[in-house]
Parts: structure tokens; sequence; C-alpha cells
């Protein structure tokens, strides 16, 4: 493998969480409408001018089309130099990946030029959902190679797949502007918002991914080469939840939602990689003092078996 496509792939990977995390600010800041226009600002003028009282909302939108703007050819890069790997796994990964990010990109041109109802929205979100989790799995895949979760791996990507799904209901039942369209976790049964079976639902999610959340990183702390993801998704779950406290007291500034809704993004991208990072095969898991994870869990030796 060259250093060209370990390159590609790190930038593809970064990429599709850096452009989730910007659409996450985007929709917290209501920066959505701030470019009328697609792919330039303004049906006269590509680069977005500030305005009075929303100066920054349109170099938030702006930044935003740059970021996904270069995921595609980043991950179509990638998937064009992956089609020689030895590896099956990171080459479908990035094609899958690159499905994701097109189909991602198109909903966000739509959104601006004719805007979409809210279940091609949850198509939108999910599709970059994907596209994150695929990418992160194909890098982390090709330094070591060989898709084989454990029982670590299995629950991290349990509590993923339930923060997609209470993700994706969180733009089914928005209201209209509604603050819950936007990544972040459900902070009550809103009358603002639709549905309230599916906010009770949503809640129900959110209880299931901090425990799987939670029981997959005591599953990693005594890991030495695994630890280090399980401490930063344990970070994010008490940020996350630390933040949701504060708006739930009644401090909802748009800077603080905005911090929520990162945190969220960030948060899904740390479960996604200690997922990843526990589904390389037992065999090519060593920490720096040379200590597979086989040797540090009796679970990982018994699946290697």
């Amino acid at each position: 493998m060259t250093t060209a496509t370990r390159g590609w792939f790190t930038a593809a990977a970064g990429l599709t969480l850096a452009s989730l995390v910007m659409g996450a600010v985007v929709c917290a800041t209501q920066s959505g409408a701030a470019c009328p226009n697609w792919p330039g600002c303004y049906g006269d003028q590509f680069l977005p001018t500030p305005g009075a009282g929303l100066a920054t909302n349109p170099l938030i939108e702006f930044s935003h089309r740059v970021v996904a703007g270069a995921t595609g050819p980043a991950v179509l890069v990638a998937a064009i130099l992956g089609r020689k790997l030895p590896d099956a796994w990171p080459r479908r990964l990035a094609w899958i990946g690159l499905a994701g990010t097109l189909s991602a990109g198109v909903f966000g041109m739509l959104i601006v030029l004719v805007g979409i109802p809210w279940w091609l929205g949850m198509l939108d979100l999910g599709s970059a959902l994907v596209a994150t989790a695929a990418m992160l799995q194909a890098r982390l895949l090709l330094d070591r190679p060989g898709w084989a979760p454990d029982r670590v791996a299995r629950t991290a990507w349990a509590a993923l797949g339930v923060l997609a799904a209470m993700h994706l209901l969180g733009i089914a039942v928005a209201g209209t502007d509604s603050f819950t369209r936007c990544l972040g976790w459900p902070l009550g049964v809103l009358d603002a918002d639709r549905w309230p079976a599916v906010q009770v639902l949503r809640i129900v999610l959110a209880v299931v991914a901090a425990v799987l959340i939670v029981v997959a990183v005591a599953g990693v702390v005594r890991r030495p080469g695994l630890r280090l993801y399980g401490w930063l998704a344990a970070g994010l779950l008490v940020a996350e939840l630390a933040l949701a406290a504060s708006l739930l007291a009644g401090a909802g500034s748009v800077g603080l939602r905005t911090v929520y809704a990162v945190v969220a993004a960030a948060l899904f991208g740390a479960v996604a990689l200690l997922a990843a990072r526990s589904s390389v095969s037992p065999a090519a898991r060593s920490d720096a003092s040379g200590l597979s994870d086989n040797e540090a869990s009796p679970d990982a030796s018994a699946t290697a078996r």
C-alpha cells in the first residue's frame, strides 16, 4: 500500500466527519438559508457577504459547503486508489462511503434550492452518518487488516446504530424551525414538536445508547490498544449529558445549542471509532508495549479462537 493511498483514506475519513460536524453547526445556528443560491452563495456573487445582525451565518453555511465539496472528491480518489488493496473490506467500505457522501451532497443542494420534506431530510442525515462510519472503519483497516469484531465491537456497533436511529427520528418529530431537527439528544417531550409517542421512543433510544456506550467503554478500560477510544467516547457522552442538563435548566443560547450539536456529532464519530478500532483482526491489534488485545482481554482471545 502506498503513502498516497493511506493519505487519501485519512483525508476522506477526516472530511466525512468534519462535514457531519459542520452540518450540525449549520443546523444549530440556523445558517442554512444564509446562502440562498447553490453552489455560489448568491445569484450574482459566489462568495458570502456577511449581513447585519447575522454576520457569521453566510460564512458558516459556505464553510460547510466547502468542506462537503472537498469530501466527495477525497472519498472518490480513496475509493479508486483502494481498488488494489488486498483486503476487500476497505475497498467495499470506500465505495459505500462514496455513495453516502454523494447522496448527502445531492440532498444538501436540494435543501438550498427547493427544500425537501422531513423524510428526505432523514435520508440526507442517514447518508452522512453511513459515510462517516464507513470511512472511519476503512481507514483503520488499512493499517490493521482483517475485520473480526469481538464483544466490545458488537456492543459499540449496536450503540452506533441506536444513536443513528435516535438522530434520524429527531428529524421526523421536529416541528417547524425546531432545534430537535439538529444533531443532539432528546430534551424531553416538547409541545413544539409532533408525535409525542415517537418523542418518548427517542428518549428510550437515548437511554439504551448511553447504556451501550458505557458497557463498551467498560470493556476496553483494561485494553491499552483501545482504552483511548473508550475514554474519548465516555468524555463526550458526559459532556453531551451535561449540556443537555444546562439546556433543560433554561440556558438556551445559540452558542450553547451549537456546542450541544457539535458534541453530539463528535460523540457519534467517537463511538464509530471505538467500534471500528475494536473490529479489526485481534491478531493485528497491539499497543506500544507489545501487549496484544487478546492478551489484555479474555473475550478477545475467545473470539480469536
